[in-house]
């Protein structure tokens, strides 16, 4: 049994990461796989930056309006009081 060669699986690492990000710069701004790796270094970075933030931030306000719709919403007929809607 042989010890697992650490740098090549550092670079498959890396390389998977590298094309991750590429893919979710891809998805995010509706480009083709080829205009992200034609970016320049600092468009890509910021790129993978901003599409990052933006679902950040949309994820946050997500949360927000669930949290905020938690409990007023009522269905009808759930209420054992009450009889059932149309029960007439």
């Amino acid at each position: 049994m042989s010890a697992p060669d650490v740098m090549a699986q550092n670079n498959t690492d890396i390389e998977m990461i590298m094309n991750a990000s590429a893919y979710y710069v891809a998805k995010h701004y509706n480009l083709s796989m080829g205009e992200v790796w034609r970016m320049k270094q600092y468009e890509f970075c910021e790129s993978l930056a901003f599409a990052s933030a933006a679902d950040k931030i949309k994820q946050e306000e997500i949360d927000k309006m669930s949290k905020e719709s938690k409990g007023k919403m009522r269905v009808a007929g759930t209420d054992a009081g009450q009889p059932m809607p149309f029960s007439d």
